[in-house]
């Protein structure tokens, strides 16, 4: 294929582009100008401006000629007067360029709503352009004696309003189904879109089908389906729903019929078309926002996978070279009697610094594992969990003369090990952080509404009030480590296997008279 066979196929290509703009621009807005205030070029309805914008945004502001050629011939066809229908024609087109070239600088080329704020421009756009086709058209019929003066202001408003309602509403929905989201569609998902398709034709018919002055104010039911359509589907449901709701609404309102039907049908239209508009921003707002959220939680997920992994790695690796270090230590230690008194501490800070490194790296290992290793929830007895813990803390319950009671304890869904682990660390702080008195431990549970409250409390020293909101941050550790051993993970780590079961872990404490820790599993 030659370089101007190329060109004239690219030439082509342009120039159908074009026509199809312009016979689609100018289709819609010939059922549009059914609806027109006399002598018949405002219109409360008008989705030609929303299309233009759409085509431009697409397919690029060179497909202008389209929305002109559109343009002008659904505006000659009113009164056959081409200057008029070339000066608004003029107007309508500027209006799709200017709000084109602003959406591409302020929201991005592509035109996507991924934000909040990118509706909030969208919206300042739409009524920024609107002025300019509804003062070229206002003028024009002014100066050319088809509107009386009197009476332009009102033209002015029809033609805006209706130029801005058309951007909000349609739009987004082109560019939505020019650009559909991919939401991972399941059966449920399916069944679900049916049945709020059929709800919201139900509510549509039903907010606006009453006749003129019986009708009542049913049309607040829209709301909660655009919310609905928000949190659960992508932005094409979204701005399909509401060019559903506006089709349906402008239908019966002409016929004389809903909330915003009055004796004028220009006045009405222009009130449906505020609601309407309203209700189309709400929806893509809140679409935009929650799928702004739903990208931040995906990074963040990502961003927690990747820190747990390397957490994992590093924890992993550094054993090797510390274990190194760990026999040369050993290997000194076996020679203790022939180094001096200084060198003998030095080797104990060594010994004492390893231990306490190998200590950590255990448990930043065990943190990361916590989803790692999980498995799948399934049936656990919590009275064999806790009699496994009570199994491997033998040795220091023993030495410390604990004596652990018990009341009787449910079966929940879990996982067994990470429930032990729960134990483990709780009984055995009560352990390592008892007081000059008896040790008792008691764990308790009881019903709690939807969820089973467990609770280990103990005798010990307690911790102070101050310290509640930061015990449960990793390394944080509240007593010296010459006189209670431990890495400050444990809590941590507690936490992290409570809340991946869906529960909440608090404590109450008094300095000096003990600990109650507190943690739920749904029932």
């Amino acid at each position: 294929m030659t370089a101007a066979s190329v060109a004239m196929k690219g030439h082509a290509g342009y120039v159908l582009r074009i026509a199809l703009v312009a016979i689609f621009y100018f289709a819609v807005a010939k059922v549009a100008l059914a609806l027109a205030i006399p002598p018949g070029y405002a219109t409360a309805v008008w989705p030609s401006s929303g299309i233009a914008l759409a085509a431009l945004l697409l397919s690029g502001t060179r497909l202008w000629p389209g929305v002109w050629l559109g343009a002008a011939a659904a505006n000659f066809t009113i009164q056959f007067s081409l200057p008029v229908a070339c000066a608004i024609a003029t107007g309508n087109t500027l209006e799709a360029l200017l709000a084109a070239v602003l959406v591409q600088r302020t929201i991005g080329r592509q035109g996507r709503f991924e934000r909040g704020e990118d509706i909030v421009r969208f919206v300042g756009i739409a009524i920024a352009s609107g002025a300019v086709a509804a003062t070229a058209a206002s003028l024009t019929l002014g100066l050319g004696g088809f509107v009386a003066w009197e009476q332009t202001g009102y033209h002015w408003w029809t033609w805006w309003q209706g130029d801005v309602a058309g951007i909000v509403i349609v739009t987004p929905l082109v560019l939505s189904w020019a650009r559909p989201q991919r939401p991972g569609w399941t059966p449920d998902r399916g069944v679900e879109l049916v049945m709020f398709a059929i709800a919201l034709l139900v509510a549509a018919s039903a907010s606006f089908a009453w006749p003129y002055g019986t009708s009542l104010p049913f049309f607040f039911l829209l709301l909660p389906f655009m919310i609905w359509a928000a949190f659960r589907f992508s932005q094409t449901e979204v701005t399909t729903a509401a060019a559903v709701v506006c089709a349906i609404a402008v239908w019966q309102t002409v016929a004389g019929r809903g909330p915003f039907a009055t004796e004028n049908t220009n006045l009405s239209l222009l009130l449906l078309q505020a609601f309407m508009s309203t209700v189309a921003v709400m929806g893509l707002a809140l679409s935009a926002v929650l799928e702004e959220r739903r990208r931040a939680a995906e990074r963040l997920k990502q961003a927690h996978d990747e820190l747990e992994q390397f957490v994992y790695v590093a924890a992993h690796d550094l054993q090797e070279p510390l274990r190194s270090v760990l026999n040369f230590t050993d290997m000194l230690g076996r020679r203790r009697d022939r180094l001096d008194a200084e060198s003998r501490d030095y080797l104990g800070f060594i010994e004492s610094g390893v231990s306490r490194m190998r200590r950590i790296l255990a448990d930043l290992l065990a943190f990361s594992q916590v989803d790692r290793k999980a498995g799948e929830p399934v049936e656990v007895d919590c009275e064999r969990a806790l009699d496994n813990t009570l199994e491997g803390l033998k040795a220091a319950l023993d030495e410390s003369g604990a004596v652990v009671s018990r009341d009787p304890l449910p079966t929940v869904t879990g996982i067994a090990t990470l429930l032990e682990l729960v134990f483990q660390n709780l009984i055995g702080n009560a352990i390592k952080f008892r007081a000059e008195r008896p040790l008792r431990i008691h764990v308790g549970a009881r019903r709690d509404g939807a969820a089973w409250l467990f609770s280990v409390r103990d005798n010990g020293i307690g911790i102070a009030r101050r310290h509640f909101g930061t015990i449960f941050e990793m390394f944080q550790r509240l007593n010296a480590s010459e006189r209670y051993s431990g890495t400050g993970i444990g809590l941590t780590i507690c936490r992290k296997i409570v809340e991946r079961h869906g529960g909440r872990l608090w404590l109450e404490s008094e300095e000096g008279a003990g600990t109650t820790f507190y943690f739920t599993i749904p029932a």
